[in-house]
């Protein structure tokens, strides 16, 4: 459902209006770059102007050197030429390191933007929004507005100077051919705004495709093991295979709009020039214009179209920009709905209290309560075990407890403060979570270890590791601490990822430390190995626990029974099986479970 729901995100910014607004929002990213982009701007002026003297000189050329035979003048125009052609090389040189450079920091600081924006989103966000789009927005439309930031301002100045200048030259020479050029102006405008409406439809469609196969190849790479040992390769290609086709057939779409454009500019060109030569040759035979002026008018003939060509080039790329601008900045719009409160209190030493107070939650407005009227306390100090089937709520309480999502109705304390007054970076360094899948990032053992605290020198790593006993585990890796742990930790077995969690949930110093099914996949023998580790690093602090295995429950000083998001009963471990309710039923149900879920 919730990928459905992003789906007709992409499908309205498909069918909606042009609207150019998402273009000028990058004026905002230009703006610390003004002062190259200016120079750039006047050096293109400067540029434009040399490119019109080039018809001038020919022109001189012809009347005054080549038709009256004075061959020492004509050398003369064209050493000009030349050097006027040398001294616009070098201006485009120079453009090009000033226009790249800007650009570049331009798409870096909107990178920067996007990235730091998703790093803020709450987890409602990435709950409906597949990986893939996510990653398609912050990295292939953002690439896809490089050449229009780059040099789209110049591309835009100079065609429409030169068109300008080379019409007003036109007119110099003879205004009755000027005319006929520029009758032809407002049929192309007009074409020209006909196919940007459709070309922008199009080249929406194709970013929205481009989008959902980038999500389906990021699902398939994650889900790689699921997907072989499950037979499934086929079905996967297949999918991929219509995604693909989907895009190219959109892409095509897109791409047919400005190939179906370009004629219509040469058409023009073409008509134009037929007439002008035509009626030019009329008027050269007739004395009325001379030979140079003729030629140097059919010169600027070409300094019309061609700058219309180049704006043409540019509508093609600010299509494909727009539509990439108005996803890059839909995603920069997205409000997280978990915010920080303007007044938010800090605790510098918290006691680990954790209660909640009559809590309803559910994860959309037309979802079933995930947790309706939770009502406990947690000591400092103490140790409560949730327990339920799947679905029960037992993680949404870890949610909330984190703060990644909000409560709809009650509140969740920590020291009787409601975690909605606390700072995040109170509710982040006193609360520690180890995961059921204890999450790597790329690099070494010890990168890991320090992600926690990154100011914990080897020595300390190391003695954390020793307290917990984990430092034999993790030393007897080919490489010790310096092993390189693979993309999400793939090169390490399960149970040293746990390891190398909890060591770094102790180097953090939480003061309440959550086990989220934190053994739950670990063989018998590995998970005797770090139950201890568990023991020592929960000593001291609030500790809950989402568990399956009566190893971990058992310990528990209080066991919590989660049903249908309601908490049913609550007690140790053996005054709940005297009770003979939904805790006695759970522990048969693990009773005819393999041996190691008893394994105390």
């Amino acid at each position: 459902m919730s990928g459905n729901k992003d789906w007709m995100l992409e499908e309205e910014l498909a069918r909606a209006r042009p609207n150019a607004a998402a273009l000028k929002r990058l004026g905002a990213f230009l703006a610390p770059y003004k002062g190259p982009v200016v120079l750039a701007l006047a050096l293109e002026v400067v540029w434009c102007l040399s490119y019109l003297a080039g018809p001038w000189l020919v022109q001189l050329g012809i009347d005054r050197g080549l038709m009256k035979a004075r061959f020492g003048f004509l050398a003369l125009v064209c050493a000009a030429y030349a050097v006027n052609a040398l001294g616009r090389a070098a201006l485009v040189g120079f453009e090009l390191r000033l226009l790249t450079r800007s650009g570049q920091k331009v798409l870096a600081d909107l990178r920067r933007a996007v990235f730091d924006h998703v790093q803020g989103l709450c987890m409602n966000f990435f709950d409906r929004t597949q990986q893939g789009r996510v990653i398609a927005r912050v990295d292939r439309d953002v690439d896809a507005l490089e050449r229009s930031v780059i040099w789209g301002p110049v591309t835009l100045l100079s065609a429409s100077l030169v068109l300008t200048l080379a019409i007003a030259a036109m007119a110099r020479y003879d205004g009755r051919l000027t005319l006929v050029v520029v009758a032809c102006v407002p049929s192309l405008l007009f074409s020209s705004e006909a196919f940007r409406r459709l070309g922008l439809r199009a080249y929406r469609r194709a970013r929205a495709d481009l989008s959902r196969l980038t999500a389906h190849y990021a699902e398939a790479i994650n889900g790689m093991r699921v997907i072989q040992a499950s037979g499934r390769e086929a079905d996967s290609v297949r999918k991929g295979e219509g995604l693909i086709a989907a895009y190219k057939d959109s892409g095509v779409k897109a791409v047919s709009v400005w190939a179906a454009y370009q004629p219509v500019v040469n058409l023009h060109y073409g008509v134009s020039g037929a007439l002008v030569l035509w009626l030019g040759g009329r008027m050269v035979a007739a004395g009325s214009l001379s030979v140079g002026e003729l030629v140097a008018f059919l010169m600027l003939l070409e300094y019309v179209f061609q700058p219309l060509e180049e704006l043409g080039d540019l509508y093609n790329d600010l299509l494909s920009a727009q539509a990439a601008a108005e996803r890059v900045f839909q995603l920069l719009d997205a409000r997280p709905s978990v915010v920080e409160a303007p007044d938010a209190k800090s605790l510098e030493a918290p006691a680990g209290r954790v209660e909640f107070a009559d809590v309803r939650f559910r994860y959309g407005p037309d979802a079933p309560w995930a947790l309706d009227g939770v009502s406990f306390a947690v000591e400092p100090g103490q140790t409560a075990a949730l327990v339920g089937h799947t679905g029960a709520g037992k993680s949404t309480v870890v949610s909330l407890l984190c703060r990644f999502y909000d409560v709809v109705e009650g509140a969740v304390r920590l020291d009787g403060e409601d975690v909605r007054a606390l700072t995040t970076e109170t509710l982040r360094r006193h609360i520690g979570v180890i995961p059921q899948d204890g999450f790597l990032f790329s690099g070494t053992v010890m990168d890991n270890l320090r992600f926690g605290r990154p100011d914990a020198g080897d020595g300390e790593i190391v003695a954390a590791a020793e307290r917990l006993g984990a430092h034999a585990l993790l030393s007897a890796l080919p490489e010790g601490y310096a092993t390189e742990v693979g993309e999400r930790g793939g090169r390490l077995s399960h149970g040293q990822r746990q390891a190398v969690c909890y060591v770094r949930a102790l180097l953090a110093e939480p003061r309440v430390l959550i086990l989220d099914e934190a053994t739950s996949s670990l063989d018998a023998a590995t998970e005797r190995t770090l139950q201890e580790a568990l023991r020592r690093l929960a000593e001291g602090r609030t500790t809950l626990v989402v568990a399956h295995r009566l190893s971990t429950i058992r310990s528990a000083e209080r066991i919590l029974v989660f049903e249908d998001g309601r908490v049913v009963e609550s007690g140790d471990h053996d005054s709940l099986l005297g009770r003979g309710g939904a805790y006695a039923r759970l522990y048969a149900d693990y009773r005819l479970a393999p041996d190691d879920w008893l394994a105390a």
